[in-house]
C-alpha cells in the first residue's frame, strides 16, 4: 500500500463517517454526543488506514513518511473543521474576537497532537503485536 493509499483511505473515512454521524446526531436529537462521536471518528479514520499499511508492507511508516502522513492528516483535519466553525460562529452572529480564534486555535493544536498521538500509537501496537518487525536505528 502507498502512503498516498493510506491518505485516500484517511480522507475518506474521516468525511463518510462525519457525515454518517452528522446525520445520526441530527436525526436522534443526540447533540450531546457531539464530541466523543467526533474523538471516536477521528480515531477510526486515523488508526484503520495506518493499521492496513503497516499490514500490507510488513513495515511502519519511516519518520520521514510519519511527518509527511501527519502534516496531510492535520491539513485535512483544519480544512475541514475551521470553515465549519466559522461558518457557523456567523450564522449564530457570535463575534470573532481574539478569545474566540484562541479558543478555536487551541482546539486546533489539541486535534494535530491526538493526529500525530494515534499514528505513533498504531506503530507501537502494530509491532507489540509482531505485525511489523521492530523499528531499525535510523542515521541522522
Amino acid at each position: 500500500m502507498s502512503i498516498k493509499n493510506l491518505l485516500t483511505r484517511f480522507v475518506l473515512l474521516y468525511v463518510l463517517l462525519s457525515i454518517a454521524v452528522t446525520v445520526v446526531i441530527a436525526y436522534f436529537g443526540l447533540d450531546e454526543l457531539g464530541v466523543p462521536l467526533g474523538i471516536a471518528i477521528l480515531t477510526l479514520a486515523v488508526m484503520l488506514p495506518c493499521e492496513a499499511y503497516g499490514r500490507r508492507n510488513g513495515r511502519y511508516l519511516s519518520r520521514p513518511e510519519k511527518r509527511r502522513v501527519i502534516a496531510v492528516m492535520v491539513a485535512v483535519l483544519w480544512g475541514t473543521q475551521l470553515p465549519v466553525t466559522f461558518l457557523l460562529a456567523w450564522a449564530e452572529g457570535i463575534a470573532l474576537d481574539p478569545v474566540l480564534l484562541g479558543i478555536v486555535a487551541v482546539i486546533a493544536l489539541v486535534y494535530a497532537g491526538f493526529v500525530a498521538a494515534a499514528v505513533s500509537i498504531t506503530g507501537r501496537n502494530l509491532r507489540k503485536r509482531g505485525v511489523i518487525a521492530e523499528e531499525s536505528p535510523e542515521s541522522p
